[in-house]
């Protein structure tokens, strides 16, 4: 059986040494000027704690080389599997690659400083700031109520500035994107989930985005901006 990693646009065989699960051989099964890059696996027993990190750092140093579509993790197939996969989808595989071809996913996640952002709802709502000085001033006279008050304006207005953040994020970034895709924001605190397609050549404008946009939020906000393959636009999940 064959582990597959990625498929790339490489017309010959290749083989780039022991880096793949199990420290196996990394090396290509070809149709035409497709491949997937493989190793070969005993068993389908993966665990994405130890062999996902490997699958991860084959599919990140393919990419420094090559266009690819990375595959999920823990595929495997045969050889004439493989084969008959490639052949029978090779026109559609080369159209997604050649659409991949030249563009990088840039990951964009953004955060709350969760006091700074905290304080500045304080500070700017008259409403938090008398429920807060009441609350502290007479905790005896129905702080249940007025704590209940307090939450759900503090929770409302954090909702309503993320919105406001986030789709005015969204809107300047995807100037310089071919597309974008949002995610769900999991995680507390998170505001921005998202991956954006960009032509390797607009990258600097995209990252002068980014860079305006920290510095215009950066006592409210953590960013953190990746370049990762592009499992977002083109991830296949099975040969089979």
């Amino acid at each position: 059986m064959k582990y597959i990693y990625c498929l790339i646009s490489l017309k010959k065989e290749a083989h780039f040494g022991p880096i793949g699960i199990n420290d196996e051989q990394v090396f290509t099964v070809n149709f035409k000027e497709i491949a997937a890059v493989v190793s070969d696996v005993r068993d389908n027993n993966f665990e994405v704690l130890d062999h996902g990190i490997t699958h991860q750092k084959v599919v990140e140093k393919m990419m420094d080389e090559f266009c690819l579509i990375p595959m999920a993790f823990g595929q495997t197939s045969t050889d004439t599997e493989i084969k008959a996969f490639l052949s029978q989808r090779y026109l559609e595989l080369r159209k997604l690659l050649t659409h991949l071809e030249g563009k990088s996913e840039l990951g964009l996640k953004v955060m709350w400083k969760k006091d700074a952002i905290l304080k500045e709802i304080a500070n700017s709502s008259d409403r938090i700031r008398i429920l807060t000085k009441h609350l502290n001033d007479s905790p005896g006279e129905n702080p249940y109520g007025l704590k209940m008050e307090l939450g759900k304006l503090v929770v409302d207005e954090l909702d309503a500035r993320g919105k406001k953040i986030s789709s005015e994020m969204v809107s300047e970034l995807s100037k310089s994107a071919v597309e974008y895709k949002l995610n769900e924001a999991m995680g507390d605190g998170v505001i921005v989930n998202a991956a954006f397609m960009v032509e390797k050549i607009k990258e600097k404008e995209f990252d002068e985005r980014i860079d305006r946009l920290e510095s215009k939020y950066k006592d409210w906000i953590t960013m953190r901006y990746v370049i990762a393959p592009p499992y977002n636009f083109a991830t296949l999940k099975t040969v089979r």
